[in-house]
């Protein structure tokens, strides 16, 4: 990797895609939302989360709900711009359901205790790159999208979300209207809040020791005619198949806070018609619901600036 954290042209994987294993040392600016913990349902002594539509994404929904639910823990929305890292630099849209445990067999002595964590249960980035190195390094369920960040003289900021067709070739000569869906699935405006705002608070996640691990269960492959960077997490870099684990990993984040609010710009109600055949009004809404959750954050989020990110090589479960 170069000192401007671009990739070195050097090993790439079966699909001709980079290798870079974990650890990951990276860069970059960030906006975080908190969400209302999710309700669940209690079904043969198993906590179960009512999940919102467009939570995952259908190909993986089954094994990102595996294990039990672990009630009272807000979910989160983050968006990251990277401006380094053993990738390059690339953009990314995250939700973070919850918290759930990993499923176990129960011991005869009752010694071993479940093991607990968030799970990323949607996740967009914006390069195969780091869409193939996340799955297998991590068992993050990444996804390809399209993004567009504007920010503006006032401090505000516009973010928007695409769909990615892979099937469309992503060369210069595509128009960019082709390339990229005028349509976001994903659209906010960020917003500083007066005074509150121009506070910068330096963070560091570490002083809340494991409470923000993540743990994730094996995931598959993408489904047919998708990118062969959505590859199946136990895939070897060869393109053979090992042992499926579950991935336990506390990140290290460290940067400088600001508090910020949000408007959701994504309309999901003024194309649908009632039952007198009328227009609704139009409704707004962070997502559309299909492809992430419509869900709503707490108003009051946080930007974080000067970020210095640090993924281990994860415990391997």
């Amino acid at each position: 990797m170069t000192a401007a954290g671009q990739p070195s042209q050097n090993e790439t994987d079966f699909n001709g895609i980079l290798l870079a294993p974990a650890p990951w040392k990276l860069k970059a600016r960030m906006w975080h939302f908190l969400v209302s913990p999710l309700k669940a349902n209690t079904i043969n002594g198993k906590s179960n989360a009512v999940f919102p539509a467009g939570w995952a994404a259908p190909f993986q929904a089954e094994p990102l709900a595996e294990g039990e639910f672990v009630t009272g823990h807000p979910g989160v929305i983050m968006l990251v711009q990277y401006t380094e890292s053993p990738v390059g630099p690339y953009d990314e849209l995250i939700y973070i359901a919850g918290k759930f445990s990993m499923h176990k067999e129960p011991d005869s002595n009752e010694t071993n205790k479940a093991e607990t964590g968030f799970r990323i249960t949607r996740i967009y980035v914006s390069t195969k790159e780091t869409a193939a190195n996340g799955r297998r390094n991590w068992n993050i369920a990444k996804e390809l999208a399209e993004f567009k960040y504007t920010r503006h003289s006032d401090g505000s900021w516009d973010l928007a979300v695409f769909p990615s067709n892979p099937l469309i070739s992503e060369t210069l000569e595509t128009p960019a209207e082709v390339r990229r869906p005028n349509i976001p699935f994903f659209h906010i405006s960020i917003h500083p809040i007066p005074i509150l705002g121009s506070l910068c608070i330096p963070i560091n996640f570490n002083i809340l020791g494991s409470y923000f691990r993540l743990l994730n269960p094996p995931i598959p492959n993408g489904p047919p005619g998708s990118s062969p960077a959505l590859v199946k997490s136990n895939t070897n870099s060869d393109g053979s198949i090992k042992e499926p684990k579950w991935a336990s990993l506390v990140p290290g984040i460290k940067g400088k806070m600001r508090l910020v609010t949000y408007k959701p710009k994504v309309d999901v109600g003024s194309d649908l018609e009632g039952e007198d055949g009328r227009k609704r009004k139009a409704h707004l809404a962070i997502a559309d619901g299909v492809n992430f959750p419509a869900v709503v954050p707490w108003k009051m989020g946080a930007y974080l600036e000067d970020v210095d990110i640090h993924f281990d090589a994860p415990e391997w479960l």
